[in-house]
């Protein structure tokens, strides 16, 4: 991602040993109340003014006052096409903005307020696209107030995606210690490279569970999530959720429970009902929950994954990130946030997982009969002893072209499959449709249950993570042996070349 520096310089940050530092003081920030609709407040289209048509806002935006409109979490952006070869910005906060036009690179503004020179260098006569985003750890307020645009200059409407990801996290998912602080993360890298529109739900130090968390206010994502300003605001009122509707919705949270001893118990049920609220919220969006980077609460992610199943909410998928980053490396800046290269290599892993579910996104597995082929040891999934029946294992074997060996995938939406035996009809399935580990796959009838259905993931070298949906876990072959006649089970990621796979034209 292209990015250039000027301006202001600012004092170091003090960072913390946990996922954040401490708060900022709040009583200078301005505070407003939520308006009901996200609509132009009369302002003439084409004039610049905040309550100009053509200019699009994304994020959680208070439209009532109609000389300035606010955003209080980071990476709230604007965009706008316009005529003119000159731009500025009139903002009301001093603070970090960053500024891509056209295609050029994102440009830092940092610690300004005010009316502010976006094209120190003029422009080329014609029509243009501006971008505007926010982001500075701590103090997320984006006070917009208009543009300035040449004598005779007008805006218009800008190209805008199909398709919205919501993204919900802690300082990870806020760029904490990046370069561009929201601009520089995963969550916005990611977006981008899908042609996706994006808000980023995201504060340093907040807990998903409150009482919780690393800052003095202990409110948690549980409650924060679901208002209007961030964790800066003790009183803020709720969001109005019919103002925008993601088709995806990304959550990485459980960084700072763990760092504040959050228990187990607690924030599986925590988490459980979140998801359920969440749902609620977005009735059809499909719903990815990420391991933590450092794989701190996975068991209990898992599991609040798998009670959402239970409950009959197939869209919530578990993302098992292990070996995404490697600690101790430059994929951190401090052991627990993740440089500028590291957010580029988690965006790089989820653009694959989330594309299918966008508008016109293919699945990552195209519908066909395969070959399911091991990475540790190159034997293929095998009905054993080419029997037919409900309860056959599944081993790994060498291939001898037999249709025991051949599987028919069919997508049922997004990464989710069902993976059908051509020899037998019979389906791939958790035996007994438990959730827990080292419990065998065998062959059974289909029946459409979640333990019949797999998200197949990208995992690097044209190989996949096959997933179970009901329970979070995945394809592996029992004790990582390589010889044939092996078992396969569900176990839990660890990354491995035995949780691997290869779809093969058989």
């Amino acid at each position: 991602m292209k990015k250039f520096s000027i301006l202001i310089p600012v004092l170091p940050a003090i960072l913390s040993l946990g996922c954040a530092k401490g708060l900022v003081s709040k009583s200078s920030l301005p505070v407003a109340t939520p308006s009901t609709a996200m609509t132009s407040l009369g302002a003439p289209a084409g004039s610049g003014a905040v309550g100009d048509p053509n200019i699009k806002y994304f994020g959680r935006w208070d439209t009532t006052n109609a000389a300035q409109y606010v955003s209080y979490w980071g990476g709230a952006y604007i965009r706008v096409s316009f005529t003119g070869t000159t731009v500025k910005i009139k903002v009301g906060v001093t603070t970090n903005y960053y500024v891509k036009i056209d295609n050029g690179p994102w440009v830092s503004y940092i610690g300004v307020t005010g009316t502010v020179n976006l094209t120190p260098a003029p422009l080329t006569a014609g029509t243009h696209t501006l971008s505007v985003a926010q982001g500075k750890d701590y103090s997320y307020v984006f006070n917009f107030q208009g543009l300035i645009l040449d004598p005779g200059a007008a805006t218009s409407a800008p190209p805008v995606g199909t398709d919205l990801v919501e993204w919900i996290g802690d300082s990870i998912t806020s760029g904490y210690t990046d370069d561009q602080a929201d601009v520089s993360d995963y969550a916005w890298i990611a977006s981008e490279a899908l042609g996706t529109e994006h808000t980023q739900i995201a504060y340093p130090g907040i807990a998903l569970v409150s009482g919780y968390g690393v800052n003095s206010n202990k409110t948690g994502m549980d409650v924060q999530y679901f208002k209007l300003q961030s964790l800066a605001y003790t009183s803020s009122p709720d969001w109005n959720f019919a103002r925008y509707t993601p088709k995806v919705v990304v959550i990485n949270l459980g960084t700072n429970d763990n760092n504040s001893h959050a228990p187990d118990s607690t924030f599986q049920r925590v988490y459980t009902t979140f998801l359920a609220n969440v749902r609620a919220e977005f009735p059809n969006a499909e719903i990815l929950v990420l391991r933590t980077f450092a794989g701190v609460k996975a068991v209990p992610t898992a599991a609040a994954v798998t009670a959402r199943h239970g409950a009959g909410d197939s869209k919530v998928l578990y993302i098992d990130t292990n070996g995404w980053l490697t600690p101790g490396s430059s994929d951190f800046t401090d052991g627990t946030h993740p440089s500028d290269s590291g957010h580029m290599k988690v965006a790089a892993r989820l653009q694959p997982i989330i594309a299918p579910y966008l508008t016109g996104g293919a699945p990552s597995v195209a519908n066909g009969t395969y070959k399911i082929v091991c990475r540790n040891d190159g034997l293929v999934l095998d009905a054993k002893g080419k029997d037919t029946v409900n309860g056959t294992p599944i081993q790994q074997w060498g291939y001898s072209g037999g249709t025991n060996q051949k599987w028919t995938v069919t997508s049922l939406g997004g990464n989710i499959y069902k993976i059908i035996g051509v020899q037998s009809g019979r389906s791939i399935d958790v035996t007994g449709n438990v959730t827990t580990e080292a419990a065998a796959i065998e062959l059974y009838d289909y029946h459409s249950g979640t333990g019949q259905q797999w998200s197949i993931t990208p995992s690097g070298g044209g190989y996949y993570t096959i997933t179970s949906v009901r329970s979070g876990l995945v394809l592996d072959v029992t004790g990582n042996v390589t010889t044939p006649g092996a078992l396969l089970q569900q176990w839990h990621s660890t990354g491995g070349n035995n949780q691997q796979w290869a779809f093969q034209t058989p």
